[in-house]
């Protein structure tokens, strides 16, 4: 029986049971925040599209790498409250060098590299993360997230693909912090 099938009796003490996102080939499989893809002598862990781990092709190796990687995925993740400012120093960094002026879109993949800190998975993880959590605002300001359009998005370099709880999510390619109305200012 491929691993595929047996993969929903696999369980690593992750919350939720895997779920078949496409049947490939090669097959395709959410589990634990995680897409895995299962070829016939790996199985490629992926997070915002990007790898984060592999495995044995075996419903055990699979849950066992996949709760791995998920935690190493949390350990680093950068809290809201030491994320939010380290974004608003790298905007500012951005909008120097470009000599553009507070609320300009700059591109989300300088903002990254401005960061220098984790992988590319890593900072859609806590990118997310802060979507999850409702951490979109810094001193009266508010992240503006804008979504890759057209041939943006087939430039996989320049977008940063965010995900969403189930494994759907969208390419951004730009970033910038808007004022917030005083009503929305929250302390």
């Amino acid at each position: 029986m491929p691993a595929g099938k047996k993969l929903t009796r696999a369980d690593a003490g992750l919350a939720t049971a895997p779920r078949l996102i496409s049947a490939g080939p090669p097959p395709q499989w959410r589990y634990g925040g995680l897409t895995v893809v299962i070829g016939r002598d790996r199985a490629e862990l992926r997070y915002a599209r990007e790898p984060v781990g592999s495995a044995r092709p075996t419903p055990d190796a699979i849950a066992h790498a996949v709760a791995r990687a998920r935690g190493r995925l949390e350990a680093r993740s950068r809290s809201p409250d030491e994320l939010l400012p380290a974004l608003a120093e790298a905007y500012a960094a951005v909008l120097g060098r470009a000599g553009a002026h507070a609320g300009a879109r700059v591109p989300l993949v300088e903002l990254r590299d401005e960061l220098t800190e984790g992988t590319r998975a890593q900072f859609a993880w806590d990118v997310a993360r802060l979507v999850r959590e409702r951490r979109l605002a810094i001193g009266g300001r508010r992240l503006d997230l804008g979504v890759a359009t057209g041939h943006q998005a087939a430039r996989r370099s320049r977008v940063v693909w965010i995900e969403d709880d189930v494994g759907g999510g969208c390419y951004f390619s730009s970033f910038r912090l808007v004022a917030q109305p005083a009503q929305e200012v929250r302390s």
